[in-house]
């Protein structure tokens, strides 16, 4: 079932690492890799002229997905796809809201780039000069050039921490209370100002125009809030008679991008008492507690005092993506929004950040755009038509408070395309706890395990690129029964990948085994005249006194006991145990109408904490009694049946496997 919300229990963080964002954040900050300034560059001997099948620019969460894919699924040689990224760490992003929620280590969601990287990828850790599509040549900081016959351009986005004036030496200064989830260096010291703080104004600010999953500014507000409240220093039903005030300075002029799920996020301020800022851009700080926002239409800049202030920096496309050839109006790399395919060079490709496409930026949708760019420049290596079609989707798990998350999931348009509303008819924009372990628990563990090997499919679950027919989101979820690469399987810690279909599954057909009364070397067959065979076959050792199979006698005729077997029998008996003692236990009793009605009220008015078995305890019948007289809503049965599929997706790949072949059993029943 769907239980209450606890209390997550909030850990201090193990250290707060010193502040330094600098320019060097904005013109060189891939995906989910670390800073510029933390690089690592590696020595590749003597500059020259290299070239490769496919290169692979960025190795955030799009490039690993896109270059393990590939190497996997298509049969590529060793260096025949080749990786540029200059970053020594490799970030899992989505987890620093966690991080500045108290909920994890920053130090326990990265990973060595290089301990990522498959043997076979060719790896440049070296910076992106520039493009020459036309020449089909990427050019190297440090001169290189390296050619290619296809181009994937993922390096992610830049997060412009100069672009707010005030912002660096804010951050950087450890006794202010500004902080920001949106750095490896910034996002530990967001729940240390939140611990720190005991009242003032609060201010939470979201910039106008692009950035990272446009719900993570909510989500560093909401799980503040939430913490404030259980310190007792914010009461939502009363917020002004709290120590605390909380902003919501935003340049959107709605709460959230898709309508269904600002709808309910706008009720969420309201009843939490949250002051809505909206059209309202943070552009500055001055004083180290004053915040400076523009608004629209040229109207005056408000300045407004803070105590506290969580600031989601300017976001924008990277230098040498902007300044290039492969850039859009905008800056970034120009694709059309269903083939991923640039629109005016036929080889090269870009997904996630960098890309033109009009979604949100997540990693989720990273997860939907990897199969169809996979898919689609294999069939143009191939000679082929293009064919898989990319129809928007993309997730955002908004954290409203600790314990429960509301799972965003939408496509192009803003149009919801919910996974388990889809499944299950529950309706995702109200927060649920199962979603929040999902976010919590389970995408840090499959991200590391799975997504970065290109084994991770978003709602899709565990398989391989697109095949044909398998566009825009359209096909069913399949499993491959073929041994997977990538650590051995598609299912993390598997020796084996599976199938969701009873003709995939099966390996082989059913093995029966040997019948041993016709395998027998002792059987006698008998011929009858019906033309059937009638097979005996003599005890495997020798007969007691009462056997009669080796004595010959007419077919199937009762033997005559002897004295002797007689006297065995009861002897056999007279050494057998006492008989067991009649049940005696009582029934459940018989309820009379007005009991029963009474159970259906109640079964009605609350079928959560109303269940069968405790209903069956307090009025003495038994479970099965209260399930037939009055059964459980059909809402609340299809919470509990998502509520265990959730469950199902953090079992392990035994688990996992044997429930499939269970599954597939019971088709052949």
């Amino acid at each position: 079932m769907l239980h209450r919300s606890t209390a997550a229990t909030l850990r201090p963080l193990l250290q707060r690492s010193s502040v330094q964002p600098s320019a060097a954040s904005a013109v060189r900050s891939l995906a989910t890799v670390a800073p510029a300034g933390t690089a690592t560059p590696v020595d590749h001997g003597a500059s020259g002229s290299r070239s490769h099948k496919i290169v692979v620019v960025g190795g955030g969460s799009a490039g690993m997905a896109v270059s393990h894919q590939l190497l996997y699924s298509h049969g590529f040689s060793q260096d025949d796809i080749a990786v540029i990224d200059p970053s020594e760490w490799h970030h899992y992003q989505p987890g620093w809201t966690l991080v500045g929620g108290g909920l994890k280590n920053k130090e326990d969601l990265r990973r060595p780039l290089k301990s990522l990287l498959d043997p076979k990828l060719k790896h440049y850790a070296a910076n992106v000069q520039g493009f020459s599509p036309d020449d089909n040549l990427v050019t190297l900081a440090n001169g290189d050039r390296i050619s290619y016959d296809q181009l994937v351009v993922v390096p992610g986005i830049g997060i412009n921490f100069d672009a707010i004036k005030g912002l660096p030496e804010a951050l950087q200064d450890p006794d202010s209370l500004v902080s920001s989830i949106y750095g490896y260096d910034t996002c530990d010291k967001v729940f240390a100002t939140i611990e720190r703080f005991k009242g003032g104004n609060a201010i939470f600010t979201q910039p106008a125009g692009v950035i990272k999953c446009a719900g993570a500014p909510q989500k560093a507000m909401w799980l503040a809030l939430d913490h404030w409240k259980r310190a007792g220093l914010y009461d939502p039903a009363d917020a002004s008679k709290s120590a605390i005030s909380i902003d919501f300075a935003t340049g959107l002029p709605v709460m959230f991008g898709v309508p269904k799920y600002s709808a309910r996020l706008e009720e969420l301020r309201k009843e939490r008492g949250v002051n809505g800022l909206f059209q309202h851009d943070l552009v500055a700080i001055e004083d180290g507690n004053t915040a400076v926002f523009a608004r629209p239409d040229g109207a005056e800049p408000l300045r407004r005092k803070f105590d506290l202030m969580h600031v989601t920096p300017k976001m924008g496309p990277l230098a040498f993506v902007k300044e290039s050839p492969l850039a859009d109006g905008a800056g970034f790399v120009d694709v059309d929004q269903g083939s991923t395919r640039h629109k005016r060079y036929d080889n090269v490709w870009s997904i996630g950040d960098a890309s033109s496409l009009p979604t949100s930026k997540t990693a989720a949708a990273i997860t939907a755009e990897t199969p169809v760019l996979v898919r689609n420049l294999t069939q143009t290596l191939a000679g082929k038509e293009a064919d898989a079609s990319y129809d928007g989707y993309t997730s955002c798990p908004l954290l409203t408070e600790y314990g429960k998350v509301m799972l965003a999931e939408f496509k192009y348009g803003g149009q919801p395309k919910e996974t388990f509303g889809n499944l299950f008819g529950i309706d995702q924009a109200t927060p649920r706890r199962a979603f929040y372990h999902l976010k919590k628990d389970f995408f840090p563990w499959v991200y590391y395990k799975s997504y970065v090997k290109g084994a991770w499919a978003g709602p899709k679950g565990w398989g391989v690129p697109l095949k044909p027919g398998s566009v825009a989101g359209t096909a069913g979820r399949t499993f491959s029964t073929a041994a997977s690469p990538s650590a051995g399987s598609s299912v993390p810690g598997s020796r084996r990948g599976f199938a969701s279909s009873s003709a995939a599954a099966r390996n082989s057909p059913a093995r029966r085994p040997r019948d041993p009364l016709d395998h027998s070397p002792n059987a006698v067959r008998h011929a009858l005249p019906s033309g059937e065979t009638f097979i005996v076959r003599p005890p495997p050792t020798s007969g007691t006194v009462a056997s009669t199979t080796l004595i010959p006698q007419p077919l199937l005729s009762a033997p005559t006991p002897t004295p002797a077997a007689e006297a065995a029998d009861r002897d056999a008996l007279a050494a057998l145990p006492p008989a067991l003692k009649r049940n005696t236990r009582k029934g459940a009793k018989m309820l009379t109408s007005e009991q029963i009605a009474e159970v259906q009220q109640l079964r009605q008015l609350d079928p959560i904490n109303n269940t069968a078995g405790r209903l069956a305890k307090r009025f003495g019948c038994t479970p099965l009694f209260i399930q037939i007289v009055a059964p459980a809503p059909k809402v609340v049965k299809e919470g509990r049946l998502a509520d265990a599929k959730l469950r199902e997706l953090t079992w392990g790949a035994n688990k996992r496997l044997a429930k499939a072949e269970r599954d597939e059993r019971r088709k052949l029943w």
